[in-house]
């Protein structure tokens, strides 16, 4: 059967509302080029009923040229008319779109979608496109992000990938992306999305702590006496111990061991779902004297102080650690020799006024052990065993594979770095962040932080200010 091409009045001519391409971009030099050799590709059109008499097309494939024809001038067009069905018409603009022009992944994502809403199925829209059926589901969870998120951060549209499949990842919390969208293209963006992280797997803690909680039937604090500082006593009740989502293992866990310590005669449990947390208290000691209000509440204001830095603390550690484990294996050379020298000056001058450099006793190798195996691949030996003699992460199985690894030519430059990298990051805990503990640990710190920042390492607001205080 033959093509029939025809001119079309570009009055005549609408674009596509379904077109997954929300831009057309700067077409001024296609102008310039139809305005000397004219339209030499015509454009796909479908039947769009009738205004006022006239017939109207609506445009499939070629968006662009309409935009360029009418920038030059052009009052006719050459045109392909065909009768298309709605899921025909999405179809091939998708196809068209993702075969000849770069879609942002958000015009795509938005793309599989409508073809979702006609009824195609996840692996038609996959061959259709010549996409994987994994790549088509990550974009249609893209699409899944509401409106009202879109809306709110003025540059939505221009988000990259991975800032999307993030933001999408709270797919039901609109709030949640919200706020992650409005950090896109900052500093703060990796550090928010750790936070929520935080958030959302301190909730699921929380909700585990419970549900054993009740399930053991464990003394619950009455509701009458919970104050509304989380960091005070109730009345009658002292302060024994935090177990929380930032400590090691599950509430039962950390329970059963804090018991196994011994006993505590009276103790009570409230569970806070806003700190993310299950407080023990004990009956408050019975005294002659009345209790010191004052010096109580200089200790819960300072419990909420180092608790706060040693989120910080955390927090910090877990966003470093993520940026070394992406960036250092791919960074130039010239970036990496840098940052090498740097380090090993750091390692073994320090920063103060004198020469203290770091020395590393067995405690210390084992936090080097648990940092490097955090963002390079687990030596052998990652966790403490007494039960079978293991006290110290330095021996001989971690020893002989961090050498045979420096061993490969290709490889010693980045595990040379890697371990320095280690070195440091075993070294700070939460007295490095704290101000009032060591000030020494705090240059270290700000010394460290400027060799990541001069190697792209993007500081957060709440890293700056913990490092300026």
């Amino acid at each position: 059967m033959a093509i029939t091409i025809v001119d079309i009045p570009v009055s005549q001519l609408m674009p596509n509302p379904h077109n997954p391409r929300r831009d057309v971009g700067d077409v001024t030099e296609l102008a310039d080029s139809i305005r000397a050799q004219g339209i030499k590709q015509e454009l796909l059109v479908t039947p769009a009923g009738d205004r006022d008499g006239v017939p109207q097309y609506r445009v499939v494939i070629g968006h662009r040229r309409l935009a360029a024809a009418r920038l030059a001038g052009r009052d006719m067009v050459p045109c392909r008319i065909e009768e298309l069905t709605p899921r025909e018409e999405r179809e091939l603009m998708l196809v068209e779109n993702t075969q000849r022009v770069d879609l942002t992944p958000l015009e795509e994502a938005d793309g599989y979608q409508g073809l979702l809403d006609l009824g195609v199925k996840v692996k038609e829209m996959a061959v259709r496109t010549g996409r994987s059926m994994r790549l088509v589901r990550g974009r249609l969870k893209i699409a899944s992000i509401p409106r009202s998120v879109r809306e709110a951060s003025p540059s939505f549209a221009q988000l990259s990938l991975r800032e999307l499949e993030d933001i999408a990842e709270f797919d039901g919390d609109e709030k949640a992306q919200a706020r992650l969208a409005s950090k896109a293209g900052c500093n703060d963006f990796e550090w928010q999305l750790n936070h929520l992280r935080r958030e959302r797997d301190r909730r699921k803690w929380v909700e585990a702590a419970l549900l054993w909680a009740e399930s053991n039937d464990l003394p619950m604090l009455p509701d009458n006496l919970k104050t509304e500082d989380a960091w005070a006593n109730p009345t009658g009740y002292e302060y024994q111990k935090r177990f929380g989502q930032d400590y090691p293992g599950p509430f039962s866990k950390q329970w059963k061991d804090w018991m196994a310590e011994g006993s505590h005669p009276g103790v009570v449990i409230s569970i806070l779902e806003d700190a993310g947390s299950v407080v023990a208290y004990t009956p408050a000691r019975k005294t002659v004297t009345k209790p010191d209000e004052q010096a109580e509440a200089k200790r819960r204001m300072e419990r909420k102080r180092r608790h706060g830095i040693m989120e910080l603390a955390q927090a910090s550690a877990e966003l470093r650690r993520e940026w070394i484990r992406t960036t250092v294996p791919v960074l130039k050379a010239d970036v990496l020799r840098d940052m090498t020298e740097r380090l090993t000056l750091l390692e073994l001058m320090g920063a103060g006024d004198y020469m203290d450099g770091t020395s590393l006793d067995s405690n210390g190798w084992t936090r080097v052990v648990k940092a490097y195996s955090s963002f390079a691949k687990p030596l052998p030996v990652v966790d403490k065993d007494p039960e079978h003699g293991v006290y110290t992460l330095n021996v001989a199985e971690n020893a002989a594979e961090l050498r045979r690894r420096q061993s490969v030519p290709s490889r010693r430059s980045v595990e040379l770095l890697l371990l320095l990298l280690a070195r440091r990051e075993g070294a700070i805990d939460t007295d490095t962040w704290d101000r009032q503990a060591y000030q020494h640990d705090h240059k270290m710190l700000n010394a460290y932080y400027g060799i990541l920042e001069s190697a792209g390492y993007a500081v957060s607001d709440a890293e700056m200010k913990g490092l300026e205080q």
